[in-house]
This record gives C-alpha cells, structure tokens and sequence, in this order.
C-alpha cells in the first residue's frame, strides 16, 4: 500500500514531502513531489528537498519553498516504522509479515468447519473401508465430541495449543487421551489433503507430566 498523492494545486508550482518503503523492507525513506501546474497534473518526484526545490525553480524563478505536507501519507508512514520496528525484534521484515499474514488469509478462504471435517472425514474412511466396524464406531465417537467443542470454528484457526488443552480437560486416562489425540491427527492429515488447512497442528506425541 502506498501514500495518496494530492491533486495538482492551481497556481505555482508546490512541493509536498512524502514517506514511502525503501529497499530496506524496515526502513522507510523519503520522498519530494513537485506537483506541476498542467492540465494533465504531471508531477516530478526528488530524492532531496534541494533537488525539488531546484526544480520547481526551473518552472517558476519566483517559487517559495512552502511544503505540503500529506496527513495519510504521514500516517501510513508512523505506522510503516513502528511496524517494522516491532518486527525487528524477531529478526522479521514487514514483507515476512505480510507473505505470512496473506498465506493465512488463503487458508482461511479455502477452509471449513470443524463439524463439516468431520462428517467429510468420516464418510471418506467409512467408503475407503478404513479399519473394523468397531474402529469406525470409534473415531465417530472421538471426533464427534471434538466437533462438538469446536463446531463452527475454521480449521484453519485451530491451533495445537488449543488441542492441547482441549485434550487435558478431558476426564481421560493419558492413554486413551493419546488415542484421542492420533484420530483427531488422522482428521487433520485429511484436512490438508483437502486443502483446508496448509498443516496440521497435531502432534504425533502428547506427553504429559506424571505427579512425584
């Protein structure tokens, strides 16, 4: 996203100081546009205030500097910095964050529900024949109260953080709390077959701590 330019002003030539990304993808830089007073509002952009200074002095011997300063692009530039900033912390660019930010948003769009995994999951392992009549019944089981507790939410925005401690408020043995945890992965290795999710986010092991 870029700044704004503002229309060419009547009269004289005007210059306006505008901030916009650098080739530093954290560092923005500046920018000088000397806005021409033509009917096409032809505008000439300098690396330095001298420059466009002495350039609407070509156009104009009578020309005063008077810069234009522009709110949005001001705006869009504080936030540029203080972004990049907070970046720079965890060694990222603005340009990681937003490759990251859009990968998400993708996955968001050709997502579903968690209760519509489920059904489709089931049904895909039920006609592939997939195990017993009993392992059946019991991945229904399982997956039936785990799309229960999260329903409507996006698979995409499942997070193994959440599973986790979905998982440990089961009134479960750690076993049967393991097995649990192995169908839920089954269900999300289909999810990203299906492209609803761009990776699971269950684990394979799920330990947990004994008391002394």
């Amino acid at each position: 996203m870029h700044p704004t330019l503002l229309p060419a002003i009547t009269g004289a030539p005007t210059t306006k100081k505008i901030d916009m990304p650098s080739s530093d993808a954290n560092q923005p830089r500046v920018r000088f546009v000397v806005n021409r007073n033509t009917s096409k509002g032809k505008k000439k952009i300098s690396p330095t205030e001298e420059e466009a200074i002495a350039f609407a002095r070509t156009k104009n011997p009578d020309f005063r500097c008077d810069p234009i300063r522009e709110p949005e692009a001001e705006e869009y530039a504080r936030t540029l910095a203080e972004c990049a900033n907070r970046l720079n912390g965890y060694g990222k660019t603005i340009k990681d964050a937003t490759n990251f930010f859009i990968q998400h948003l993708e996955a968001e769009e050709k997502s579903c529900t968690v209760a519509k995994l489920v059904d489709e999951f089931l049904v895909a392992t039920q006609n592939e024949r997939a195990g017993s009549q009993f392992e059946l019944d019991d991945l229904r089981f399982h997956l039936a109260t785990f799309a229960k507790t999260f329903d409507r939410e996006s698979v995409a925005a499942i997070t193994s953080t959440r599973i986790d401690d979905w998982l440990r408020s089961l009134n479960l043995s750690i076993v049967r709390r393991n097995h649990c945890r192995q169908l839920i992965m089954r269900a999300f290795n289909f999810a990203v077959q299906r492209g609803y999710t761009s990776s699971n986010p269950v684990f394979a092991r799920f330990i947990v701590s004994r008391p002394v």
